[in-house]
């Protein structure tokens, strides 16, 4: 019976060994599908975070840049504001000329018209009588319409000397040189 004792024995050892090595060689194939998973995992979790950082990147590009663009459209706003300011203050210092100025600037912009055919002179009813000394040369025509300065007509031609006209018509030659003066940096 011993040898039958030696051989059940020997297939038991047999048998516990072969299930040694199939326990053994199926933890390194648990390992080493677990440890493939990790690394699997960790790439993806490394390219999640390189996106992640592009994308963070580009969002603090695009809010520093459109605060950037915020921050100049209220500068241009402000020095727009600041030149509409100036440009009025102008045109109300014009309406604001005094008797003699007032009457020496008509003088001036008419004294180069041709006398042969009497112009006439449209302005605001305040100013009339400050110009009554000029209706030899004009016809002097009270209008509701003038507002500041005064229109001319000379036949089929129309010059329009209204403060308001002359100063927005000098605006676009001027607005370079005042912004330069006005906003220095």
């Amino acid at each position: 019976m011993s040898n039958l004792d030696n051989l059940t024995q020997k297939i038991l050892e047999d048998a516990k060994n072969r299930a040694s090595e199939i326990v053994t060689g199926a933890e390194k194939r648990n390992n080493s599908l677990i440890n493939q998973r990790v690394k699997e995992a960790n790439e993806r979790k490394e390219k999640i975070l390189e996106k992640a950082a592009v994308e963070s990147e580009m969002l603090k590009d695009r809010v520093i840049s459109s605060a950037e663009l915020k921050v100049r459209d209220g500068k241009l706003s402000a020095k727009q504001e600041v030149m509409d300011t100036v440009f009025q203050m102008a045109k109300d210092k014009l309406s604001d000329l005094d008797q003699k100025e007032y009457l020496g600037f008509v003088e001036s912009s008419i004294k180069d018209i041709d006398t042969e055919i009497k112009p006439t002179l449209l302005v605001q009813k305040e100013k009339a009588q400050q110009l009554k000394e000029l209706s030899d040369k004009v016809v002097l025509v009270e209008d509701e319409s003038v507002d500041s300065g005064f229109i001319l007509k000379y036949g089929d031609i129309i010059y329009n000397y209204t403060f308001e006209a002359l100063v927005d018509e000098i605006r676009e030659d001027l607005e370079g040189e005042i912004v330069e003066k006005l906003f220095e940096e």
